[in-house]
């Protein structure tokens, strides 16, 4: 986890790209925000527990990303997590309706726990934070292990079956994106509560290490 300083040198940086932003109403430039985007960077700490590793026993962030469908206004937020050879996606999908040249208010409609490589060597959490939502795995938690219990049986995979789909909570079905930034390669974004995101599209050479 960065330190304290390093903190201050990125909030200072991502001011100063706020200043220069070349699109001064991202919501009228959807074509922009269309795609994929891969989280760099967030001052949301409860995203911290999954960007640190170590913290999740035999369970790796892979990719924490959000996609936009600006033909459809629609956005799926994602957490893909690994360990020993497997591998899952937690999503949640929403809507989202623009308010304002800066502004989209987003209604999420469910969330999905893919199965398609999940086995008995991955770990799910209890609660996990998607893009500043967070959402309660705890009631699942006895389904995943018993289907897991079922596929190791068999291949240890579980393509067969279906994702899990699970309804959001009323507490955390809305929220609202400002941003701030975007160009054909970075966004920057805030949410309810300060958060901000870093986010960098799919394919750009800035998320080559």
């Amino acid at each position: 986890m960065a330190g304290v300083s390093t903190i201050t040198e990125i909030v200072e940086l991502i001011t100063q790209l706020e200043v220069l932003n070349p699109t001064p109403e991202p919501t009228k430039a959807l074509p922009l925000l269309n795609g994929k985007w891969i989280l760099a960077y967030t001052s949301f700490v409860g995203l911290y527990p999954l960007l640190s590793s170590g913290t999740l026993p035999l369970v790796k962030v892979q990719e924490i990303s959000q996609t936009i469908d600006s033909e459809n206004f629609t956005v799926q937020n994602c957490v893909v997590l690994s360990g020993l050879g497997s591998t899952t996606a937690i999503t949640t999908n929403a809507t989202f309706e623009i308010r304002s040249p800066k502004r989209v208010q987003i209604k999420f409609d469910e969330g999905i726990i893919g199965t398609p490589q999940l086995t008995d060597s991955i770990e799910i959490p209890e609660t996990i934070e998607v893009l500043g939502q967070t959402i309660d795995l705890s009631p699942f938690k006895g389904l995943i292990t018993s289907v897991e219990d079922t596929a190791s049986h068999v291949a240890k995979t579980i393509s067969s079956q279906p994702p899990l789909k699970f309804s959001i909570s009323q507490t955390n079905v809305e929220s609202w994106l400002l941003t701030t930034y975007l160009d054909e390669e970075l966004r920057i974004s805030r949410g309810d509560g300060g958060k901000v995101f870093v986010l960098f599209k799919e394919g750009s050479p800035l998320l080559s290490p």
